[in-house]
């Protein structure tokens, strides 16, 4: 399924524009465009609605990254709980390469809600309503967009936990599916506080996903490296844009106990050995496995995604009561 899906995937082909802004790459490449602190928001909320069983609100707030261009700069995210108020956890889950909505996220995490676990679902920059002009879903036409969208992800993460820190929940955590696991992962390691994370079917390191693995069937590197055609050293130098984000190369999250990483045995996306490094590195994490491949896990293995993020949660430090 993981190479059907990959050849399928590859007719709408990524960074068709090139590099993109090669002033933003160039920052990108002699230090750390990450902010000091998370930004503070206030996101807007509509009206409660009941929605499959659960309680629904969208909301916006500002990206806290000026970067972003109307209409990417809205950051538009989903709130589903079980109850008209709070419930007593919440997590925000990220989306996956070329996720667009949430209505994958909604089906795969929904039994959590009935468990008193709220959930906020975070549209990503360039994806669904954040698409800029031109772009035909979810593939990027630039190197420096993907940056762009990277760093969104994790600063608008950052930002809305920390709403949701002020806002009295007990547990706070943060998961996702390969590249939304993969930034949840980056996102815990950047947040002052102790998270639960679910990083599910994501490893230490983008690298080899994008210059040697089944997506990289949807970059035509030679086309990519310009007039010079040449294929691989524009593989190598997406390998080290992309590797400055290797999380081997962060400090660990303030609770790695509290990290639960789950890959999928027969996964033609995420190398295992990438898992098994971030599982390393993150010494106190637990690592599980389930029999399937990227493609088929998101099918069969919902029990499975459920209980990581459950179990993470179950483990994260509560938070202090408001008036402590």
């Amino acid at each position: 399924m993981d190479v059907l899906f990959a050849g399928l995937a590859r007719r709408a082909r990524l960074f068709t524009h090139g590099w993109g802004d090669e002033q933003l790459l160039e920052k990108v490449e002699v230090g750390t465009s990450f902010l000091p602190e998370p930004a503070r928001v206030t996101p807007e909320w509509g009206d409660a609605r009941p929605h499959r069983g659960a309680w629904l609100r969208d909301g916006t707030f500002t990206s806290p990254l000026p970067l972003l261009a109307p209409p990417v700069q809205t950051a538009h995210v989903r709130w589903l709980s079980a109850e008209h108020t709070r419930g007593r956890s919440a997590c925000v889950v990220l989306a996956a390469s070329r996720e667009e909505g949430y209505v994958l996220r909604e089906r795969l995490y929904s039994p959590l809600v009935r468990e008193g676990v709220d959930l906020f679902l975070l549209e990503n920059p360039y994806y669904g309503v954040r698409r800029p002009l031109g772009q035909k879903g979810g593939a990027l036409r630039t190197v420096s967009d993907h940056v762009l969208m990277n760093l969104g992800m994790v600063e608008e993460a950052r930002a809305l936990l920390t709403w949701l820190r002020d806002a009295g929940y007990e547990r706070l955590g943060i998961a996702g599916y390969s590249m939304g696991g993969y930034m949840a992962a980056l996102t815990a390691v950047l947040f002052p506080g102790p998270l639960a994370v679910a990083a599910l079917a994501a490893g230490a390191s983008p690298v080899p996903v994008f210059t040697r693995g089944l997506l990289s069937w949807s970059i035509s590197f030679s086309e990519l490296d310009g007039a010079r055609r040449d294929a691989e050293q524009a593989r190598q130098r997406l390998g080290r844009i992309f590797d400055l984000a290797n999380l081997t190369k962060f400090p660990l999250p303030r609770q790695p106990g509290a990290a639960i990483l789950l890959a999928c045995k027969k996964d033609g996306f995420v190398p295992a050995a990438e898992t098994r490094t971030l599982h390393a590195h993150w010494k106190e994490s637990e690592l599980r496995w389930v029999n399937a491949g990227h493609v088929s896990a998101i099918l069969t293995e919902r029990t499975a995604l459920c209980a990581a993020v459950r179990d993470s949660l179950a483990r994260v430090a509560p938070l202090p009561r408001q008036s402590e």
